[in-house]
């Protein structure tokens, strides 16, 4: 066991810092002065679900054809959710007509997908 003051390690913990790199030593260090095991502590939410709510069916149905692409759901959120995804994924719609829980886009093709980094 090492000794050095207020700092007492164990053999394990002494070999842990030894196998580290100059610069995980030094902020292995800095958090050993600067942080208590207080500043650590996690909060626990209580979760409540949401028994009010009404549940929606949450199936989508993609139909694809050479030149359409038609897609329905009970929830128009998640076909909007869903479309947003086909676009990022590189698709390329037109909308052309909307039916109560149904849409359908003409299909033009695709490009390379978008990337949000």
């Amino acid at each position: 066991m090492e000794d050095y003051g207020d700092w007492i390690w164990d053999e394990s913990e002494y070999n842990f810092f030894m196998s580290l790199n100059d610069v995980d030593k030094l902020e292995y260090v800095f958090d050993f002065f600067n942080f208590s095991e207080e500043d650590y502590e996690i909060e626990f939410f209580e979760f409540e679900p949401e028994t009010n709510k009404e549940i929606v069916d949450g199936s989508v149905d993609i139909t694809i054809t050479d030149t359409h692409l038609i897609i329905s759901c009970v929830d128009d959120s998640i076909i909007d959710r869903t479309i947003t995804m086909l676009k990022l994924n590189g698709a390329i719609l037109i909308p052309q007509d909307k039916i109560q829980g149904s849409r359908v886009y003409k299909f033009i093709g695709t490009t390379l997908p978008i990337s949000l980094n």
